[in-house]
């Protein structure tokens, strides 16, 4: 189709639309001045406005209605707290778990190393059946054994300030070296033969000191004691301090021997002058050992006396306003400075 024809198609389409159609001829419209003489049906305002009413199916009173709605619409508020519940209650147990996560004890080896070693002794490594010679400063760790043979000891110094001889001719394992992010300990010995003396820093209540030789378990809380067994007697002596034997708890100065397959006695006996004079001399040997040990660390040894009495060996390793940081022989401790009366360089 050539451009001519398409505009006159146009054209003719146009035509049709300017043509009433054959209904619209045939009404009859009103004329202007017909329409002008009709009254005015609605004023300028516009229609009346509505009161806006709830449609009640019920047929209720519109006011019964409105509280009615009221209540469904809390009825509805509830049951969607309801339902919301479980999943906070869900948000909130997974919220305390992580909490309890983030709080979990976390254990870890506690330090204990060889510091003396005298004559021939050996350790059998954990998971181990061949005996290693044992040297100074080698680390323990739980499931090794010592062994110890004629006339030859060692001295193991724990990092709390805790401090073991192993005699000889004896075989000790260690059961157990651990301690937490809480602060508690747990070290745990067993003596196959042989004898064990021990010289334990105060412990927390979540601590435990614990030696077994024989068919029982010496239990302790701070002190200095002994615990020896030859296969057949089992001796438990204690010099300072409290150890739980069983069920019976010795005091200083006291002692009880026990034979396989006999009961604990129930009352302790007066430790033996022997093992009070070994228990003395280990005692003061430990001293020396772990004064020894510090003036090798930090060059000085220094003590402190407090007004009560009281003298603490050591090194001073600052101050605060209030308190000096010490290094004792059983740890690190602080010390009010209000209570210290002098101090003193002993080397």
């Amino acid at each position: 189709m050539s451009e001519l024809e398409d505009q006159k198609h146009i054209e003719a389409l146009e035509s049709l639309l300017r043509k009433p159609s054959k209904v619209t001829e045939n009404l009859d419209f009103p004329n202007w001045e017909e329409v002008s003489r009709r009254p005015i049906r609605f004023d300028l305002q516009g229609k009346p406005k509505q009161s806006h009413q709830v449609v009640s199916f019920f047929r209720r009173p519109i006011g019964l209605v409105a509280v009615g709605g009221t209540t469904f619409a809390l009825a509805a508020s509830l049951l969607f707290v309801f339902l919301q519940k479980p999943n906070e209650s869900t948000s909130i147990e997974v919220a305390s778990a992580s909490v309890k996560e983030e709080k979990r004890e976390v254990t870890s080896p506690l330090l204990v190393s060889v510091s003396q070693i005298k004559g021939k002794v050996f350790v059998i490594p954990s998971g181990s059946n061949t005996p290693v010679a044992l040297v100074e400063r080698y680390q323990l760790t739980s499931g090794d054994s010592i062994v110890t043979e004629v006339n030859s000891q060692v001295d193991l110094h724990f990092e709390t300030g805790s401090w073991i001889r192993i005699s000889s001719q004896s075989e000790v394992v260690v059961n157990n070296l651990q301690k937490t992010n809480e602060g508690s300990l747990s070290q745990k010995f067993s003596v196959k033969k042989g004898k064990l003396f021990a010289s334990v820093s105060k412990l927390s209540k979540d601590s435990e000191f614990v030696v077994q030789a024989g068919e029982h378990l010496t239990q302790v809380r701070g002190t200095l004691f002994s615990v020896s067994f030859d296969g057949n007697v089992e001796t438990v002596a204690v010099r300072e301090g409290t150890v739980a034997f069983g069920d019976l708890i010795l005091n200083s100065k006291q002692q009880a021997v026990v034979k396989l397959g006999e009961s604990i006695p129930e009352l302790a006996s007066k430790v033996s002058p022997k093992e009070d004079k070994e228990l003395k001399a280990f005692y003061t040997q430990s001293v020396l050992a772990k004064e020894s040990l510090l003036y090798k660390e930090h060059s000085r040894l220094e003590l402190v006396r407090l007004e009560d009495g009281t003298e603490l060996r050591g090194v001073i390793l600052g101050q605060t306003e209030t308190h000096l940081h010490f290094q004792g022989l059983d740890g690190q401790i602080e010390i009010p400075i209000q209570n210290i009366l002098e101090t003193e360089k002993i080397r």
